[in-house]
C-alpha cells in the first residue's frame, strides 16, 4: 500500500512541477488519505497545492494534462497562491485547522506551520456552520413531510460534514486531541458541552439500526443543533474581548 501511495504521489508532483515550474511552492496531502480512513476507490485525495503567483494559463494546463490523472485517482485539488492561504485563516479557520492537525507536505516547506489560527475566529464559523446546518434540517424536514424514508436517506449523509464542525467544536474547548473515531468525537463534544448522550450517537447509528425513527430524530437533531448554536454564540463575548487560545 505504501509503494502505491508514494508512486501517486510523485506520479502528482511531477505533473504539478511540469505545469507550474518555479511557479509551485508546495503540495500537501490532508484529510482521509492521511489520517489512516482513506478507502481506496471511495475516498477522495485532498490535494493543498500552493503557488507563488496567480496562474490561470498555468491551472489550465495542468487541468488538461492531468485530467484522466485526478479522476483515475479521485484527487481534489485545492489551488491557491501562499499569500492567498495564509492570508485567509480567518475565514477558513474550521478547514484549516484540519488540514494543519492531518497533513503531510510532499514538495516543498509545510504550510501550516505559519498559519495564525485564532479561536475567535473558529467560533465565528462553527456558529455559521451549526446555524446553517440547522436551517438545512428543518427545510429538509419541510420538504419530507413526515416521509420516514426520505429523512432517513438524507440523514444518513449527515454525518461526514457534520463531523469537521464537531472537530472545531472540541479545538474550540480547548482540547488538543481530536479524536479521529466517529463515536470518540461525539463523545468529546457530549462531554466537553455538557451535553447528554443522545441525537448525534443516534444518527451515527442510523444506518445500522433499522428501528430507530429518522423522523424522530430529526426532531431531536433541531433541538440539539439549537443548543450548540447558542452555547457557542455565548462564547462571544469572552473570545472577541482577547480571551484567544
Amino acid at each position: 500500500m505504501e509503494t502505491i501511495q508514494h508512486g501517486m504521489e510523485q506520479a502528482l508532483t511531477q505533473r504539478l512541477s511540469s505545469s507550474f515550474g518555479d511557479n509551485l511552492d508546495s503540495v500537501t496531502l490532508y484529510g482521509s488519505y492521511v489520517r489512516g480512513t482513506f478507502q481506496k476507490g471511495v475516498s477522495d485525495i485532498n490535494a493543498l497545492i500552493l503557488l507563488n503567483q496567480p496562474a490561470g494559463a498555468q491551472i489550465q494546463r495542468f487541468g488538461s494534462d492531468a485530467r484522466r490523472f485526478l479522476r483515475s485517482e479521485r484527487i481534489t485539488p485545492l489551488i491557491l497562491t501562499k499569500t492567498e492561504f495564509l492570508s485567509s485563516a480567518d475565514v477558513f479557520p474550521l478547514e484549516y485547522a484540519d488540514i494543519r492537525q492531518t497533513h503531510r507536505t510532499i514538495f516543498g516547506e509545510d504550510p501550516t506551520e505559519a498559519l495564525n489560527l485564532q479561536d475567535r475566529n473558529l467560533r465565528h464559523q462553527l456558529e455559521h456552520q451549526l446555524r446553517g446546518n440547522l436551517v438545512s434540517l428543518r427545510q429538509m424536514v419541510l420538504a419530507a413531510r413526515g416521509r420516514k424514508r426520505v429523512v432517513r436517506a438524507q440523514l444518513l449523509d449527515w454525518f461526514g460534514p457534520l463531523a469537521a464542525v464537531f472537530r472545531g467544536l472540541v479545538r474550540l474547548a480547548g482540547e488538543e486531541t481530536i479524536p479521529g473515531e466517529p463515536r470518540e468525537l461525539i463523545d468529546a463534544v457530549n462531554r466537553l458541552y455538557d451535553l447528554e448522550p443522545g441525537p448525534f450517537r443516534k444518527l451515527l447509528e442510523l444506518r445500522d439500526n433499522r428501528s430507530l425513527d429518522p423522523v424522530a430524530l430529526s426532531w431531536e437533531l433541531d433541538q440539539r443543533l439549537s443548543d450548540l448554536s447558542q452555547h457557542v454564540d455565548s462564547l462571544r463575548n469572552t473570545l472577541e474581548s482577547g480571551g484567544d487560545g
